[in-house]
């Protein structure tokens, strides 16, 4: 950075960018001076000690805070109620009784005209009564 210069006059740098770029030389200048490198352990000898966990890595702290929001889904025809929650861990549980794999994916449709709930879970079909 230059100051402003009158007519004629030479241009000058600024004190403070002249003094940073001394600095700046002087650090490059002694990391330059035969720095010593750091020693790499060879590849092929055994790890003098297994790696240990840290303990805050080890210990998983709880949450705090709301839990997550569930909500309560409910539908009533021709004068029934039935809540859904309940309906979607009912076909869970009726492939489960069949199927050892986990559950994947879950679709349910409702059916209350015909007083059932037809389920496919992991490409398996089913059907609960209402």
């Amino acid at each position: 950075m230059f100051l402003p210069r009158s007519p004629g006059a030479a241009a000058v740098p600024h004190k403070k960018t002249k003094e940073r770029w001394m600095e700046m030389s002087a650090k490059k200048a002694a990391a330059s001076v035969d720095t010593p490198l750091p020693e790499v352990p060879a590849q092929d000898a055994p790890a003098s000690e297994p790696k240990r966990k840290t303990q805050k890595s080890a210990k998983s702290t709880p949450r705090r805070g709301r839990p997550p929001l569930s909500p309560e889904i409910y539908i009533e025809t021709g004068g029934h109620q039935y809540n859904v929650t309940d309906i979607v861990e009912r076909a869970k549980a009726d492939y489960r009784l069949t199927h050892k794999v986990g559950v994947q994916s879950c679709k349910i449709y409702i059916k209350p005209e015909d007083g059932a709930a037809y389920y496919v879970v992991n490409k398996v079909e089913g059907k609960l009564d209402l």
